[in-house]
């Protein structure tokens, strides 16, 4: 029962984290409405912001249509022993601060991208370039 317990707490405080990359990648495909001024343009971890948009957007669907299950019969029959005498609490603890870790790093991606791409446009605005349709 305490497990339980855990897991329904750990369920709550799991929907803070993926709010706020949700929140943050809808925010940013919002902004971004011409993804290839992206292109080219790099942000501190020296990835192209290109490539942070499109793996930020894939990573949201992944998230919103769930993974496919795990092929538990694939599993070795020495994993699955190894598996079943771990310390459950103490691995759902581990990929629990691994998710949050995660989700914190890509939010901070999804506003970083959005913050640029802001950035772009209103070097765009200053040199006086216009789109037309």
């Amino acid at each position: 029962q305490s497990l339980n317990k855990l897991l329904y707490v750990k369920g709550c405080l799991q929907r803070i984290p993926m709010q706020r990359y949700f929140s943050a990648v809808r925010h940013m495909e919002q902004t971004v409405m011409f993804p290839s001024l992206l292109q080219g343009k790099t942000c501190p971890a020296d990835r192209d912001l290109y490539d942070y948009f499109t793996l930020l957007k894939s990573i949201k669907s992944t998230v919103e249509s769930g993974l496919p299950p795990l092929n538990e019969k694939a599993l070795s029959s020495r994993e699955e022993e190894a598996r079943e005498k771990s310390d459950l609490e103490g691995l759902f603890r581990y990929h629990i601060s691994g998710l949050y870790h995660v989700l914190t790093q890509l939010t901070t991606r999804a506003n970083a991208v959005t913050s640029r791409y802001n950035e772009i446009l209103g070097q765009i605005n200053q040199n006086g370039i216009t789109f037309r349709w």
